[in-house]
């Protein structure tokens, strides 16, 4: 049975809440109740003191608990806590770093303790799958994040947070775009040729990492190998990452502001040449492909006479510019804005505590006209309670808003035309012009007119969440049991305004130029639920020195999808747009539902002897809707150990400077169910009037006339099942000096043995093929992460350094064997996905007589007829057959190919130091990748591959007689034949990259109504060190298009306050 949220009355309440007003009025009723219940309590005692370390000075940020409660608080930068108990209530003191110390109340209401160093961070909590671990037991490899390490970082959302902080951890961002960053997390490489997803709960709830607030995060684990992972079973085979929320603390309410503003500089994009050295290359360029020049030296003249501006084209209708238009100075700004606020409540008691938070992003864009900017709203509430002895209940509830505006030709298109466009075509139409259209776009789109009146594009989101979680402990002594229930629901509307634009040349009898035309208007709208129902039963047991830990459970979730689009054409105007006011014929409207349940069964056991020896067993049986019944469940089983060799009699004795020497092993099994289609295995039909998107019956005639009709496109899968990911690991954990020194290391191996391919079948078969699980990849890598800490005087400080490196080979792929004619090659069986073929080369041809010479013995088939010339590129023949050529295109018959590496990172590290020194705090981090194949699309950087793409001024670093050693060849018309996929294209895409840097100061504050004050300064991205060319940056993706947005060096001003 799948259960579903629709039958519950909370599920009810969340289906009709589509209002942010009614999720303020809840936040608000809710926190005002909160914060005042604390007042009601009876018979408590109000507990102050202060907390020094060893070294007489303040103990900062150590958390004060009542032991056997949710209830505790931290003390504040001199020390200093207060926090309501009974008289016989046990204060626990603890912080990482030092010892734990119990103190009972006894009736004191002044408690004063000073706490020992205990470098040590065995006895640290690390969240895992389904529940938590001393950090000493664990046999996997895990990564833990705590807030501090993330904390004031004024990046754009949670996952660039994570950027260069754990080892074998990569963040990806695809564009500086405000709401279209294109952040993404990829855990120890490659899983499969297919699309594989890294499993985020935030709070046990699945979701999107990138709406996550930084500011309510408590801490981070990254469960990396299949013995931690295995109990998600068949959506961990791309990692997991579990992101734990701040709960409430006891004792006095308290009030947090976290607070910045920030300044982003746009960095690493093109610049505009001047009129006169564009006019140059663009003569070059045609002087080389056609033998004559565009401008006579007169006409150049008038590009450098100030007062000649413009005149009436003699052959054509239009406006001949001679002055010098700089568009990206014309339509982008240099600067922009962010900024980010965060308030939040805590309190609560013995019994109950609470937590309530808001916040606000906003950042805009550089288009200098019209919509370019994302605002994000973000609620959460957190409030856990203990009903009696034996029942708690947690509630989890939030809500997040993202809204996106952009300009409806779309933003990367504007950008494209600000960097491509020619610089001699006027913004605005001359004061003769005659047609009454107030910009000019005879020669080329006018890309300015486009911001301010192409029409508005707006994409909102906003997701819902609540989950309600009852335990039930001491059933019988150990046993524990959780009951579970959660629901994700996301609304997304997109309304998209096209309006048309039109400019003609100094009549209007010649259209020049028009985009968006006719005028169009576009509705999106979905809804999608995720809803969860668990159950947990955990028991713990103790004989002797032999500890036994057993959880068991199960799942049951659903996911469903409603789409509907709608779109029509030609408006009555521009300025109404609405599906009521279009040409009927051209209304189109589509509807899409999406739904799947899964059913799982989970369990895990953990022993360990004396906390020496230690072992785990964890397995998940999955089953889905989206597979066949023969084939629809499958056991996901992971086994690890890990034996604790510091805790040996003899190591203490032989080797007390070793505090802890821990060696692990793990392998298991982990599925991937990302490319999984909805119900693959049936036969699934398609239809319409017009298949428009593929050459499949692109118009079905019926007895005269065009009609509806449905058709088999592919045929079904029936022996389709999980993607299967086994995963071994070997890995050491080490600390010296009491750890102030500590070091973990792994080496792992993956092997995807049943990856889904799709088959080859003959075309006269007439209807696609699907996928089986018939490919395999192998991903194999080591990581390892190193950090010091200690403290001399009043100084404390921490270095730390993490570096890790994977690779990948596709062992079988449906045959796939072709490299075509070089380039990127995404799937080539024996080698790494995404591995570049191209062409060999030796330099330049500095002489007629040397390229004719070449010439004589090679040709190139892919070059026009007046090619080798002095400029052009020399490819080498490296097969000896006198023609320049791919070949076979088969790694076994390249031609002159050869294997130039892979676009896939390796390498990657980061690097980071901090100190505190009494209120002073400062603090940077350094993040980078060793070594990666970059390589851009031509359209992207080749100067003229079409007539209009104008160049840059990178590329007045060309090839002439005076230049032979330049950076690129000689300018060429509409030809990139001197581009080919080379080692001269491919870029060495390494670079260390200034991430972060942070300088703090704590203010004195007034104990009465302030707690503590911290100011900051902050730097994101503010230097880097790489060889790509300037115009681009490092962590771009291949192949991007001229239109990449720019991203942002940024300083950041803010504060944090707590009353």
């Amino acid at each position: 049975m799948i259960y579903s949220w629709r039958y519950f009355p909370f599920g009810k309440m969340l289906e009709k809440s589509n209002s942010c007003k009614s999720i303020f009025r809840c936040f608000f009723i809710i926190a005002a109740f909160l914060i005042t219940q604390a007042s009601f309590a009876q018979d408590k005692i109000q507990v102050k003191g202060k907390v020094l370390l060893s070294d007489g000075t303040p103990g900062i940020g150590v958390v004060v608990g009542i032991k056997g409660s949710v209830i505790g608080t931290t003390t504040d930068p001199n020390g200093n806590f207060s926090l309501t108990a009974n008289n016989n209530d046990i204060l626990v003191f603890s912080q990482i770093g030092l010892q734990k110390l119990e103190v009972p109340v006894k009736g004191q209401k002044q408690i004063n303790v000073t706490m020992k160093d205990d470098v040590s961070e065995l006895s640290e909590v690390v969240v895992v799958g389904y529940g938590t671990q001393k950090k000493a037991n664990l046999s996997g490899a895990v990564t833990a994040i705590g807030a501090d390490e993330i904390a004031n970082r004024p990046t754009t959302n949670l996952t660039s947070s994570l950027q260069g902080i754990a080892p074998g951890v990569t963040i990806t961002r695809s564009s500086g775009k405000p709401g279209g960053e294109g952040a993404s997390i990829k855990i120890r490489g490659e899983t499969s040729a297919n699309k594989t997803d890294v499993l985020v709960l935030v709070d046990g709830i699945q979701m999107d990492m990138n709406l996550v607030n930084p500011d309510d995060v408590e801490s981070i684990s990254v469960l990396k190998d299949a013995s931690a992972a295995a109990i998600y079973g068949a959506r961990a085979a791309g990692g997991v990452v579990l992101v734990t929320t701040k709960k409430g603390s006891g004792g006095k309410t308290r009030i947090n502001l976290n607070s910045y503003y920030g300044i982003n500089k746009t960095a690493r994009q093109p610049q505009r040449l001047s009129s006169w050295d564009e006019q140059v290359l663009i003569d070059e360029a045609r002087f080389n492909a056609t033998g004559a020049r565009e401008y006579t030296p007169e006409m150049m003249e008038w590009i450098r006479n100030p007062n000649f501006q413009y005149r009436e084209n003699p052959t054509a209708d239009r406006w001949e510019y001679f002055g010098s238009t700089d568009w990206v100075k014309e339509g982008m700004n240099k600067y922009s804005d962010m900024q980010n606020h965060g308030l939040s409540i805590s309190g609560g008691d013995q019994k109950l505590n609470y937590m309530v938070s808001g916040g606000y992003y906003q950042r805009n864009g550089v288009l200098r006209y019209g919509p370019d900017d994302n605002s994000r709203t973000n609620f959460k509430l957190n409030l856990n309670g203990e009903l009696n002895k034996y029942l708690s209940i947690g509630i989890v509830g939030g809500y997040i808003g993202s809204f996106i505006n952009e300009n409806a030709n779309g933003t990367n298109n504007i950008i494209a035309n600000l960097y491509r466009s020619r610089n001699r075509q006027l913004v605005y139409t001359p004061i003769e012009d005659t047609t009454g259209q107030p910009f000019n776009g005879d020669l080329q789109v006018n890309a300015i007119d486009i911001q301010k009146n192409g029409g508005k594009e707006i994409r909102n989101t906003e997701t819902y969440q609540g989950k309600f979680n009852l335990t039930v402990k001491n059933l019988v002594k150990g046993l524990t049991a959780d009951f579970t229930a959660w629901r994700n629901q996301d609304n997304y509307l997109m309304q998209a305004n096209r309006r048309t634009l039109r400019w003609y040349g100094r009549t209007t009898s010649t259209l020049r130029n028009s985009v968006q035309d006719p005028n169009e208007v576009i509705e999106e709208k979905s809804r999608a639920s995720h809803d969860n129902l668990q159950g947990v039963l955990n028991y713990t047991a103790r004989i002797d020195k032999h500890n036994f830990k057993l959880l068991a459970g199960s799942s049951f979730e659903e996911y469903r999808m409603e789409q509907t689009r709608a779109s029509a054409k030609s408006m009555v105007n521009n300025d109404f747009f609405s599906l009521n006011f279009a040409d009927p014929s051209t209304k189109q409207a589509t509807d899409t539902v999406a739904t799947w349940a899964m059913g799982s069964f989970f369990g895990r056991f953990n022993y360990d002897y004396a906390e020496k020896y230690l072992f785990e067993a964890s397995f998940r049986y999955d089953g889905s809707s989206r597979l066949s019944p023969e084939n629809r469940w499958q056991l996901f089983p992971s086994f690890s150990a890990a034996w604790r060799i510091s805790s040996e009699d003899f190591m203490k004795e032989n080797l007390p400077v070793v505090s802890n020497l821990k060696l692990r092993a793990s392998w298991g099994q982990l599925g991937n169910g990302a490319v999984l289609g909805l119900y693959d295995y049936i036969t699934l039909l398609s239809g319409g009037l017009q298949k428009t998107n593929r050459n499949i019956y692109p118009n079905l005639i019926l007895n005269g006339a065009q009609t509806q009709y449905v058709f088999q496109e592919e045929l079904p899968s029936p022996t389709k099942t999980w993607e299967t990911v086994q995963q071994a690991n070997i890995g050491v954990d080490l600390g010296l000096f009491q750890e102030r020194l500590t070091l973990t290391a792994d080496i792992f191996e993956k092997r995807n043995k049943d990856m889904l391919a799709i088959i080859k079948v003959p075309n006269i078969i007439g209807v696609k093929t699907g996928s089986t699980n018939i490919g395999e990849l192998k991903s194999y890598g080591w990581e390892a992460a190193l950090r010091w800490r200690d403290k001399f005087g009043s100084v404390r400080y921490n270095v730390g350094f993490n570096f890790s490196d994977n690779q990948n080979k596709l062992v079988h792929y449906k045959g796939n064997n072709s490299i075509g004619a070089g380039g990127i090659v995404e799937l080539l069986e024996g080698y790494p996905l995404n591995s570049v073929w191209g062409y060999k080369t030796d330099g330049y041809f500095q002489t007629i007589e040397e390229a004719n010479a070449y010439k004589a013995k090679v040709s190139y088939p892919f070059a026009p007829a007046n090619a080798f010339q002095p400029g052009d590129v020399k490819y080498l023949d490296l097969d000896g057959n006198g023609v320049i050529s791919a070949g076979g295109g088969t790694p076994d018959k390249p031609g002159d190919l050869v294997y130039l590496g892979t676009t896939s990172a390796r390498y990657t590290y980061g690097f980071d130091f901090g100190v505190n020194w009494n209120r002073f705090d400062f603090s940077a981090m350094f993040q980078g990748v060793g070594k990666r194949a970059f390589k851009i699309n031509d359209n992207a950087f080749v100067p003229f591959i079409q007539t209009a793409f104008m160049p840059w001024t990178i590329h007045m670093d060309r090839w002439t007689p005076e230049n032979p050693n330049a950076l690129f060849p000689r300018m060429y018309q509409t030809n990139n034949y001197n581009y080919q996929s080379s080692d001269r294209s491919i870029q060495n895409g390494a670079y260390l990259r200034l991430k972060n840097v942070q300088l703090g100061y704590t203010v004195p504050a007034s104990k009465k109504y302030v707690q503590s004050l911290r100011v900051y300064i902050a730097g994101q991205d503010l230097w880097e060190s790489t060889d790509v060319l300037k115009v681009f940056d490092p962590e771009v993706n291949n192949n991007v298009d001229t239109g990449i947005y720019p991203f942002f060096r940024t300083v950041s001003f803010g504060l944090n306050v707590t009353f």
